[in-house]
């Protein structure tokens, strides 16, 4: 990408594939669950059990609607839950760090359970800063991410189910070897 050796420097965190394929398999039955819903809607409404019986009641054609909707949904959920479970065997993941800079290796999902490798590799001199963020919902914290902030506004945010360490664990390794860098 710009010059960076990966081969010289040391490793920061492990790669966790079980973590990444217990995540996967755990959406992958969320979206089965999701899927059977929607089917059992449609089903429900074409065999006309859920035929309106009064005046306010909904119509069956409109269940079958959410029932589509639902599958469609539960499909794209289940592939995406597959998808992230056979990416967490992807092999030659890593991040890494030196006096030069940095350098990831991760998968990035796509659609339909594909998955393509990403690399990062930065100089130090590039960085502007390393953040941990948390994503929070009502104030309760549902999932974690290293941000690593480069000069010009660009972002990029590194999701915690892919290492071994902590988010706070793995910033805390990166700033010491940026210390001992001299950056």
């Amino acid at each position: 990408m710009n010059g960076l050796d990966a081969s010289g420097m040391q490793s920061v965190t492990r790669y966790a594939p079980a973590r990444i394929a217990a995540l996967g398999i755990l959406k992958a039955i969320f979206g089965t669950l999701v899927l059977g819903m929607g089917v059992l809607a449609y089903w429900a409404a074409a065999n006309g059990d859920m035929a309106p019986k009064q005046p306010g009641d909904m119509p069956s054609w409109w269940m079958m609607l959410v029932g589509v909707g639902l599958a469609v949904l539960g499909f794209a959920i289940l592939s995406g839950g597959l998808g992230r479970a056979i990416s967490a065997f992807a092999g030659d993941c890593f991040f890494r760090a030196g006096t030069e800079g940095i350098a990831i290796r991760l998968p990035k999902q796509g659609w339909f359970g594909r998955f393509t490798m990403t690399e990062h590799r930065y100089k130090w001199d590039e960085i502007e800063q390393t953040v941990h963020f948390t994503h929070r919902i009502n104030f309760v914290p549902v999932s974690r991410e290293l941000r690593i902030r480069l000069y010009g506004g660009r972002e990029i945010a590194i999701a915690r189910f892919y290492f071994a360490d902590s988010v706070k664990t793995i910033q805390g390794r990166l700033e010491e070897i940026r210390a001992r860098a001299g950056k």
